[in-house]
């Protein structure tokens, strides 16, 4: 009876190791990301999430808001009268953000909503951190958000559910695309009543969003492009209306002397997890199309050496390339990981000025000259000013930073083989300029 026992426990723990490698109602190969990745076992891993991030909005982080007990994460929001720069705040709540930021993957919650409705927002979510601006196809891309999803803000609705693809430019000016599903398109139901697992494909070109494997929503493609930045990934309970107000396009508290009915509230969290498509089989071909076959949501299959996926949620069969529910995933033999950033000639940090965006090539701005000795790794800096450089990888990571007077020569032999974006700048210009090791 006992090695019965055993052998019982040891199935049950392969079978979840298995389940925990395999986005829910996704196919093909993908590798589970641990650093992004958390079944809530014990307490906070501090080692993965920050608790205590910089407050935005009209209420503020707290970190006795954010508690991990019984196998569930828990973020709280409360009353709690306080003052933040000089002005009067009214509510604090809990929020974890990965330490480890991240570009293109899967990324999946299951969560359930937080009793009181309305007023709060819990939110599975991705945002970017100090990234360099970014211009592509004449647009400047500073800050990168996804929300997936925003649950229960809706004031007079609590089963509409919002997710968002968010870009900004060095200004801080945002352009928003929004899909919402409860409302007559996609499932509808009270996220407080139960768990549902919420998912988002995150891909180059592609942002799909999922509720219980189930394909709802995807996201406008014209906008998908410009999600260029590594993110980091949150879940938080945001304060919503009608504790705050809009002044000036400012969200402002609304003066809220004692603690309201329904607070404090709680979301729960059973596990958060990521995954990133795995290179290995990525590139075969073996999944030929079948014109007597029957498809599925997400079925991949390779037609005259292109990779196809099936985006329809109705089962069926045509011929890739000549119907609109084949989406086409590039030529099988050069399809790279979904992680992989590729660089064209159309996509620049952004320049300070005219000037600076004409000379980009050559690298040469007047009193401020960048060229790299490829011969012996030496990047070599003339300028009259005080000067900032920075160097950054095709993934937006600061390689290097420094300050100088005057000239220098940079030894760059400690970046491993590969391209990289020099930034160097002074009061009056900047180039840009991209090397390769």
């Amino acid at each position: 009876m006992k090695k019965k026992i055993i052998l019982q426990c040891l199935i049950m723990l392969l079978c979840i190791s298995t389940y925990a490698q395999q986005p829910f109602g996704l196919s093909g190969n993908w590798e589970l990301q641990n650093a992004l990745s958390d079944e809530f076992n014990g307490g906070l891993n501090t080692g993965k999430w920050e608790h205590d991030p910089a407050d935005w909005g009209p209420w503020s982080w707290k970190p006795e808001r954010t508690k991990v007990s019984n196998g569930k994460l828990k973020l709280t929001l409360d009353w709690d009268k306080h003052i933040r720069g000089g002005e009067q705040l009214y509510f604090t709540s809990g929020i974890i953000r990965s330490k480890q930021s991240i570009k293109y993957g899967y990324f999946e919650v299951k969560m359930k909503g937080a009793p009181q409705h309305p007023g709060v927002c819990p939110a599975f979510w991705t945002y970017s951190i100090g990234q360099p601006a970014i211009v592509y196809n004449g647009q400047t891309i500073k800050y990168n958000e996804i929300d997936f999803p925003e649950i229960q803000q809706r004031l007079r609705n609590v089963k509409l559910i919002d997710w968002n693809v968010i870009r900004a430019d060095a200004t801080g000016k945002r352009t928003s695309v929004r899909e919402t599903t409860g409302g007559g398109v996609g499932p509808s139901f009270d996220p407080r009543s139960g768990y549902h697992i919420y998912g988002c494909l995150w891909e180059k070109d592609n942002i799909e969003f999922y509720i219980d494997g189930a394909l709802v929503a995807t996201a406008d493609p014209t906008e998908s492009i410009y999600q260029f930045h590594q993110q980091h990934l949150v879940i938080s309970l945001g304060l919503r209306e009608p504790y705050y107000e809009y002044i000036n396009g400012q969200r402002k508290a609304i003066k809220t002397e004692s603690r309201p009915a329904g607070f404090p509230t709680t979301m729960q969290v059973e596990y958060v997890r990521t995954w990133k498509r795995s290179t290995e089989g990525t590139n075969t071909c073996d999944d030929t199309w079948k014109s007597t076959a029957t498809y599925s949501l997400s079925d991949e299959v390779i037609y005259n050496g292109t990779k196809w996926k099936w985006k329809s949620r109705t089962d069926g069969n045509c011929t890739p390339g000549n119907c609109g529910r084949w989406r086409n995933l590039g030529a099988c033999s050069t399809l790279k990981s979904a992680s992989v950033y590729e660089p064209s000639n159309d996509v620049e940090i952004q320049k300070k000025n005219s000037e600076t965006s004409r000379n980009i090539d050559s690298g040469a701005t007047g009193m401020l000259k960048v060229s790299h000795n490829s011969a012996d790794d030496i990047l070599i800096i003339t300028s009259d000013d005080k000067t900032n450089v920075n160097i950054y990888d095709i993934n937006g990571k600061v390689m290097l930073s420094k300050s100088f007077n005057g000239c220098i020569e940079l030894d760059i032999n400690f970046l491993p083989q590969g391209l990289y974006i020099v930034k160097v700048a002074n009061k009056v210009n900047s180039v840009t300029k991209k090397i390769v090791k």
